[in-house]
């Protein structure tokens, strides 16, 4: 799984040009934004977070927009791979899907903070914040889970459903689980839960089909 943004910062600055200023930036907005929304923070804060000058923060990003905009289009590419990974792997189309969640849960709990400002940017006002796409996190694992569904139909594993159900029945179980990891009131599922939820999905729960 790709390396997540991670919000542990050095103690001491380093140059602002250095090959490191970059993911202390990012690191450090997403804590900020995290914290206190995109319009409540200040490029000062980033900056100071971050153990670099404001000019360092321009240079890299261009704007507090640059930089949201960065956190999002890394975490678009986290998915993306995610999905293409998913998408090539062998395997029966229910071990794939399986893996899939897993791996998506997974790259969700390495990255509650960036869930966390995504949401904020997709449900909250706008607060000036750039525009973004949010919904492309949505469209990607919905793709992949129709194209595994497909080849399952394909294979004779699944019988004959709509790989469009199929998906947002599978999509509906990891974002109830995903939204769990969202807030520390609520007790996360955990992979195993995961795992367990979506085998609950494949199997059913009643002795035998609707009449």
């Amino acid at each position: 799984m790709d390396t997540p943004i991670t919000t542990a910062l050095p103690e001491q600055a380093v140059p602002d040009q250095d090959e490191h200023a970059r993911t202390r930036l990012l690191n450090a907005a997403v804590r900020v934004f995290d914290r206190k929304g995109y319009a409540g923070a200040s490029v000062r804060e980033i900056a100071e977070m971050a153990g670099v000058t404001k000019p360092a923060l321009y240079y890299h990003f261009g704007s507090k927009e640059g930089l949201l905009l960065a956190i999002l289009q890394q975490a678009e590419q986290q998915v993306t791979d995610a999905m293409e990974r998913a998408t090539a792997r062998a395997g029966s189309a229910r071990d794939r899907i399986l893996a899939l969640c897993e791996d998506v849960y997974g790259l969700f709990e390495q990255n509650v903070p960036v869930a966390r400002v995504a949401h904020a940017v997709f449900l909250g006002p706008p607060d000036g914040a750039p525009p973004f796409d949010v919904t492309v996190f949505e469209a990607r694992f919905r793709q992949a889970i129709e194209r595994i569904a497909a080849d399952g139909l394909t294979s004779g594993e699944l019988r004959a459903v709509s790989v469009h159900d199929v998906a947002l029945a599978v999509m509906g179980i990891l974002e109830g689980c995903n939204e769990r990891q969202l807030h520390p009131a609520f007790e996360p599922v955990g992979a195993d839960g995961v795992r367990r939820l979506i085998n609950l999905l494949f199997d059913g729960v009643m002795h035998a089909p609707r009449a």
